[in-house]
């Protein structure tokens, strides 16, 4: 197998989710093939374990709900 490198160029989805939700890292990422896997967001502040957050999901429509369902507002306070 040839890997040939990684491909940064976010999806429209994702672009928006991050400009939704600014404190958060939020990506795509794709299997063999470019067959999608999983949506992932990483908090960019630590919970009291001292851990970050990281949540995954298999769509964008999840990964938003998901961050909206631990009360996270989307950037403007509009969900």
């Amino acid at each position: 197998m040839t890997m040939t490198g990684y491909h940064l160029r976010p999806s429209a989805e994702i672009l928006k989710l991050r400009a939704e939700f600014p404190d958060f890292l939020i990506c795509e990422l794709h299997g063999v093939n470019s067959e999608l896997t999983s949506y992932v967001a990483t908090s960019t502040r630590t919970v009291p374990s001292g851990q970050p957050e990281l949540i995954v999901a298999a769509s964008a429509t999840e990964l938003q709900k998901a961050l909206s369902v631990l009360g996270i507002q989307p950037e403007g306070g509009q969900r």
